[in-house]
């Protein structure tokens, strides 16, 4: 999941009560308390901007990933699925990275929650274009710490949607 020093015990009271309130609690604490960053939240809005942040450094990393692995794949049969994924995690990416965090910090959460979810397909778009050619993906790992990392940044800013 993330890396980083743990949260102290009083942070970790505050973490565990907002991520009792999304839908994975075991996902979103070891993802928060592993973010050093996490210490310092004193509210959801910051816990959910932690999140957002995790998840855009997630699928850049992954979306790099991904084209290496593209380039490396140019000419197999399998190119037009390695296309796909790039496409897929490409136009995500950039929508997540440019556009995410100038809306939450203008309060357009209903914007940031649009692009997140669409991230968070990007995963399930490559998946599924390797089990249309009957092949397993060699990403998985990758697929599906983006589909963890933008729901959880997801569950945490539709928290502030309510308020």
């Amino acid at each position: 999941m993330s890396y980083g020093l743990p949260a102290t015990h009083a942070d970790i009271n505050f973490i565990a009560r907002t991520c009792k309130k999304t839908n994975n609690f075991a996902l979103c604490m070891a993802v928060l308390r592993g973010n050093p960053k996490s210490a310092q939240a004193s509210t959801e809005h910051d816990l959910a901007n932690i999140a957002l942040q995790i998840a855009t450094d997630t699928i850049r990393k992954n979306t790099a990933a991904i084209c290496d692995l593209d380039y490396k794949h140019q000419g197999t049969p399998e190119a037009p699925v390695w296309h796909v994924c790039v496409k897929a995690h490409v136009l995500v990416a950039a929508n997540l990275i440019d556009g995410a965090g100038p809306s939450f910090h203008v309060g357009d959460y209903a914007d940031v929650l649009k692009i997140v979810s669409e991230a968070k397909g990007a995963g399930d778009t490559c998946e599924n274009a390797f089990k249309a050619v009957h092949k397993a993906s060699p990403m998985a790992y990758m697929d599906r710490q983006t589909t963890e990392h933008c729901g959880l940044a997801g569950d945490l800013i539709c928290l502030l949607l309510t308020k």
